[in-house]
């Protein structure tokens, strides 16, 4: 019978864990320095579910806003990071990317 006056508290603790969600990071630099510049950033979001159906284009999308904000089109010293973050069902990627423009 004790149990049972604990039981909500249990079930709102154990939404509120579930739902704050965890975040993982990786992150990699795919070109070294090559000299001053302008600073250009792109990004991209979207949604998967169950880390069965994983959103497609994401690096393409960003690394396209990338280049957008070059007029030159060559971008050195790009730096991309992609972040997860988990709920229950749905995880939310997003890909960020920063450069220098030459």
């Amino acid at each position: 019978m004790r149990l049972l006056k604990y039981l909500p508290l249990l079930a709102l603790t154990t939404a509120c864990i579930g739902l704050a969600g965890c975040i993982m990071i990786q992150s990699s630099s795919i070109s070294g320095s090559a000299g001053p510049g302008t600073a250009v950033t792109g990004q991209a979001n979207d949604m998967g579910i169950l880390h069965l159906s994983v959103p497609q284009n994401l690096t393409q999308t960003a690394n396209s806003q990338l280049l957008s904000g070059c007029a030159s089109g060559k971008v050195t010293d790009v730096q991309t990071e992609l972040s997860m973050r988990d709920f229950i069902l749905v995880q939310m990627y997003k890909v960020s990317a920063s450069g220098v423009c030459q």
